[in-house]
């Protein structure tokens, strides 16, 4: 709990962290370049869903039209503004709402003043015509208004003036501007002005600036430009008949009814060219026309109100960590894979929900809230890694030496297998000594003792360790092991009988080495204490005969002791019982291995095992099975199993009292069998007690006491 707690903490600390630093980031402009690029990367995504307004008229005076016009009025370049008088009077014969011009007459005409006469008084008579306004405060002082006779007879002039971004990429336009003390609005929005001095603009969502979020079309022929050329031969032919026009080759003046029209130059080299975020080439009169349709279409960009970019920030930063807390937390085997899919699927939303609000045309930060994600994974990973590495080397330092190296990696993939304090496993406790040490102390000094228990202690913890078992610890010759923790598993039972098969035989080898290498000069390798204790050990017949006792149960495991020290270990009744079933191996004159009711359940038929009695250990009155392992059922030969199909005829006489039975057949199993000392003691029972009607008291000294009622026998002695 401890450690979540910790977890949790630190999840926090590096989310809030990572929102501080992003959101400095931001504030400071250090994202501003890469929040615009992604702006552009969303618009041109967004443009493909952006319906031109059909309410815009576009003419261009295209290469089209200015050769058209050289052949056929003998027009130089530039045309004379005449020209744009005969489009003033073929729209203004309908009824538009306004003809706006991209086009600059800040110069009187090379064609003399009757020209800029002739566009002004088309103009007077349309009273729909708005000219451009041109200012740099850079170059000159005052605005560059048209000539006297065009700007004089213009309805209104607007400003063409672009409010481009610090990249000089146009997003956004303005409403109004004070040029020299005098409001002018921009071109695009300025047709809304003929018809009231100032229309309401309370409902655009408007920056700090003053300014608007254009959202473009694809590109400026979205508009389906009409070529002046169309314009000016529909001009023609209305002129020369009103009434019988040919409507499926020219146009009308009808046919403008209630548009805006915007008139500019359209032919290579001549129209003045912008940077916005759908095109690094696009017309200026384009900048004008998408202001003017996102008022008409209401499809202006909005901006989200900070605190909601603040809000999804601190979402997604939180989101990473939760991915990684979680991830180690709960499910620590697939942490990686989690954790690699959770930033992957993180990043995705960062980028998905901002290029699809945009699409709706809704602008919120994309590359803050994505920092914000990406560092805050990245650093929880980091922490975590660092955190889990520390973790690993301890578990690794605190179980290479009494662990296989399986089950420790198993650990250090599942940190949630193991964890500090008491833990509640099902598994199988293993306790092993040596009969009579006691004696071999007699005979060796402490430097021979030393090397004779290193040398038995390393082959027998070997072959737990390797069987997946935990060595708990050593006392003097006893070893004291588990299997099932601190990683669970559900063949612990197996594995713990198996190692102690596997200890028997190394331990008959062992024995064999002793009498070869007492018998020979000793080997270089081998230590002199080593090779002094085998000769006295030899010289005074005195052989290795380990006992072990296996029982399995619900066990406590876990690290206990203070913070300066402490062991791994276990604990529990179950725990106990197997350090008396040790000892009871004693009283049965077994080959070594005796376990309880509980382990032989968990065997199945894979061990070669035969029952005993039931008795009552010391201090735990509970009646137990039990049962000796003689070896795997793979490695026995068909007359061991045959053998002990007989020992179980046996005791089932025995456990029904069918006495004289019972001796007939141990007696033929000790015939086959002479060095079977567990069949010599059951034949020492029945002769000398219940084949004469007697059972065994405390005060015979037999280390038992049956109990007739029930058939258990009390153990006397631990």
């Amino acid at each position: 709990m401890k450690q979540k707690h910790k977890l949790w903490i630190r999840s926090i600390i590096i989310a809030l962290s990572s929102i501080l630093l992003a959101a400095v980031l931001q504030l400071t402009g250090a994202f501003d370049a890469f929040e615009n690029k992604t702006y552009d990367l969303r618009m041109v995504q967004a443009a493909e869903y952006k319906t031109p307004c059909d309410e815009i008229a576009f003419i261009v005076v295209d290469q089209e039209s200015i050769t058209w016009a050289k052949e056929t009025y003998g027009w130089s370049w530039p045309w004379p503004r005449e020209a744009y008088g005969r489009i003033i009077n073929f729209f203004s014969a309908g009824n538009p709402e306004a003809i706006a011009f991209d086009i600059l007459y800040t110069e009187p005409s090379v064609y003399g003043e009757s020209d800029d006469i002739a566009l002004g008084e088309a103009e007077a008579k349309s009273k729909k015509v708005i000219q451009t306004l041109f200012y740099s405060p850079s170059d000159y002082d005052e605005p560059l208004p048209p000539v006297t006779p065009i700007y004089e007879n213009a309805a209104l002039l607007g400003n063409i003036t672009s409010s481009k971004d610090k990249d000089d990429i146009i997003r956004r336009s303005r409403i109004v501007d004070n040029i020299a003390g005098k409001d002018y609005p921009t071109l695009g929005l300025a047709p809304l002005f003929l018809n009231e001095e100032k229309p309401d603009f309370s409902n655009l969502p408007l920056l700090d600036d003053g300014t608007v979020l254009l959202r473009f079309t694809k590109t400026i022929d979205d508009y389906h430009p009409y070529s002046a050329k169309s314009i000016l031969e529909s001009y023609d032919q209305w002129l020369k008949d009103k009434d019988n026009v040919d409507r499926n080759e020219y146009f009308v003046p009808e046919d403008f009814d209630g548009l805006y029209i915007f008139g500019a130059y359209y032919a290579p080299g001549l129209f003045d060219i912008c940077s916005t975020p759908v095109s690094q080439v696009y017309p200026g009169v384009g900048v004008h026309i998408t202001a003017l349709d996102n008022y008409l279409t209401d499809s202006f960009i909005r901006k989200v109100p900070v605190y909601v970019s603040i809000i999804w920030m601190v979402l997604l930063a939180f989101l990473a960590t939760l991915i990684v807390a979680v991830s180690e937390s709960k499910f620590p085997r697939f942490s990686t894979i989690i954790i690699s899919a959770g930033i992957v699927i993180g990043i995705a939303v960062a980028i998905i929900v901002p290029v699809i609000l945009f699409d709706n045309g809704m602008w919120i930060y994309l590359v803050s809230p994505l920092f914000a994600f990406i560092l805050s994974g990245v650093t929880s990973l980091l922490v975590s890694l660092s955190v889990e590495g520390k973790q690993k080397r301890f578990i690794r330092s605190a179980f290479s030496q009494c662990l296989s190296k399986d089950v420790v990696n198993q650990i250090i993939n599942d940190s949630s297998s193991f964890t500090l304090g008491g833990k509640e496993f099902h598994m199988s406790a293993i306790f092993t000594d040596i009969q009579k040490f006691s004696s071999f102390s007699e005979l060796l000094t402490a430097g021979q003792l030393g090397s004779l228990l290193n040398f038995y202690l390393t082959k027998m913890s070997d072959i737990i360790i390797d069987d997946k078992g935990t060595v708990d610890k050593y006392e003097g010759d006893a070893i004291v092991a588990l299997v099932g923790a601190p990683v669970a598993m559900d063949d612990h039972a197996s594995h713990a009988c198996s190692a102690a098969i596997k200890m028997k035989k190394a331990e008959q080898v062992m024995n064999e080495d002793i009498i070869k290498y007492a018998a020979e000069p000793k080997p270089s390798w081998m230590e002199d204490d080593l090779y002094s204790a085998f000769k006295t050990l030899v010289a005074n017949g005195k052989t290795i005969f380990t006992r072990i006792g296996i029982n399995s149960g619900e066990m406590i495991a876990g690290y206990f002791g203070s913070e300066k020290k402490k062991n791994y270990t276990m604990m529990g009744n179950n725990v106990n019982l197997a350090s008396r079933l040790e000892g009871v191996n004693k009283q049965y004159h077994t080959n070594g291995i005796l376990i309880s009711q509980a382990t032989r359940e968990l065997l199945g038929d894979d061990f070669a095992v035969r029952s005993l009695d039931r008795v009552r250990v010391v201090n735990i009155n509970t009646p137990i099975q039990l049962y000796e392992v003689i070896d795997e059922k793979k490695e026995a030969s068909p007359e061991l199993l045959k053998y002990i199909e007989n020992w179980e005829a046996a005791m089932k006489e025995f456990t029904d009292r069918n006495y004289s039975k019972a001796k007939e057949l141990l007696s033929s199993l000790l015939n086959q069998k002479k060095d079977d000392h567990v069949a010599e003691y059951y034949i020492h029972l029945l002769d000398d007690y219940f084949l004469k009607g007697n059972y065994p008291k405390e005060a015979d000294s037999e280390g038992v006491e049956f109990n007739p009622e029930d058939g258990v026998f009390k153990l006397l002695q631990k």
